[in-house]
């Protein structure tokens, strides 16, 4: 390897040979120092290895500035120097530089966003709940870079949450976590190893067995009633609850229903597989009580749902104060999720078999294709929810009696 003693002129007069793409010309003053020539322009750069790596490690090459930036060779020198003393004292300027790119498209907060594009490809219905969850407890950590956050940290989370009697949330926090970290490994290649690699769930104490099997109840009939009347059909949100009650739907099924999942030649909410938590379609009958519901609703201009919002034509909003309210109104505790509980055990009062009850409400098993065939199924279906919605006007008479 050649080395000239670089000067102002000889770099400006420097030009690549003919038919060559790439050469530098190494300075006899300053070691590893050089210009380097491309089609693209001239450079400073410098040539060195990382102390202590030995004379058998791989000399690497670090672009210092362009000449256009810094013309002069004594100011291009003094970078060369300044970055051999750093690298003198044990620094690797490629490294840091590396990893401070890497650290700029590996913020928790840009790979979040990545991650929930992800899941839209892939249709992963329950995605809202997801990022909700992952972006609101990990709030402190959004602007760290990834690769910083440590599994001390995730279980911290898991902690506070626990300590509020929040176990439901802290285990749902660590099954989207896991995924999403094993996302970042496995897809966005950001990660060696999961930082919540190891990290199992608490086994359940006898406690927790009895609490979950109480949690919830179905409503009895006078309760029920109480809440269909209080359920104000004049109104979007009215009109909603008693949706549920006829259909035992989950929230998001009801509060995203559109008016072209309504086939109205079949008499069927047909709900697609991408809408549904199951991963699966499922089709709701329109029975009687459900069709003079659905006639009471008014198109909104501004969207294309069922139940809009009257303020934003959106989603509804705000669940806590309008359940709040309708409790106090109806005189009854209860959460939306038990209106799903009453509906299914109501169907096992009617003496619905168990395989049409749980597809009424979409638990579909991978099996009942071998015990119904979609048309039996179909009719099935339309059974029990016209007997359901029969039901309508008894638990409305048990509500006066009251």
């Amino acid at each position: 390897m050649q080395k000239f003693k670089l000067t102002d002129s000889a770099v400006i007069r420097a030009e690549l040979p003919a038919g060559s793409t790439d050469m530098v010309i190494w300075d006899s003053d300053v070691a590893g120092f050089g210009v380097r020539l491309r089609p693209i322009g001239k450079s400073w750069i410098l040539a060195y290895r990382p102390s202590g790596a030995g004379r058998r490690a791989h000399t690497k090459k670090m672009k210092l500035a362009t000449v256009s930036a810094v013309a002069k060779v004594a100011d291009a020198r003094r970078l060369a120097q300044v970055a051999l003393g750093r690298i003198a004292q044990g620094a690797d300027p490629l490294a840091e530089r590396a990893k401070e790119k890497r650290r700029g498209r590996a913020r928790l907060c840009d790979l979040l966003d990545r991650y929930e594009r992800d899941l839209v490809r892939r249709g992963y219905v329950n995605r809202k709940d997801v990022m909700s969850s992952l972006r609101t407890k990990m709030a402190r950590l959004l602007t760290r870079d990834v690769q910083d956050i440590t599994g001390r940290d995730l279980a911290a989370i898991m902690e506070a949450l626990q300590a509020k009697k929040q176990s439901g949330a802290a285990e749902g926090f660590r099954t989207h976590a896991r995924a999403f970290f094993t996302w970042c490994v496995v897809s966005a290649k950001v990660l060696s190893t999961n930082p919540l690699a190891g990290h199992r769930k608490e086994r359940a104490t006898r406690a927790d067995r009895i609490a979950k099997t109480e949690k919830g109840r179905a409503l009895l009939d006078a309760e029920l009633g109480r809440v269909w009347q209080a359920a104000d059909p004049a109104t979007t949100f009215g009109r909603l609850i008693r949706f549920y009650i006829l259909t035992g739907c989950r929230r998001g099924e009801g509060a995203g229903l559109t008016w072209a999942m309504v086939d109205e030649r079949a008499q069927v909410l047909d709900l697609p597989a991408v809408f549904v938590k199951q991963g699966r379609g499922h089709k709701v009958p329109i029975a009687a009580q459900l069709r003079g519901l659905l006639g009471c609703c008014i198109r909104d201009a501004r969207s294309d749902l069922v139940f809009p919002s009257m303020r934003s034509g959106g989603e509804i909003s705000g669940w806590t104060k309008l359940m709040t309210g309708l409790r106090t109104k109806a005189g009854v505790d209860f959460t939306l999720h038990d209106l799903r509980r009453t509906f299914r055990t109501g169907l096992s009062r009617l003496g619905i078999d168990v395989d049409t009850a749980e597809l009424a409400i979409g638990h579909a098993r991978a099996d009942l294709e071998a015990i119904y065939n979609r048309d039996e199924a179909l009719d099935r279906l339309r059974d029990a929810f016209e007997r359901w919605a029969a039901r309508a006007e008894i638990f409305e008479a048990a509500a006066e009696s009251h």
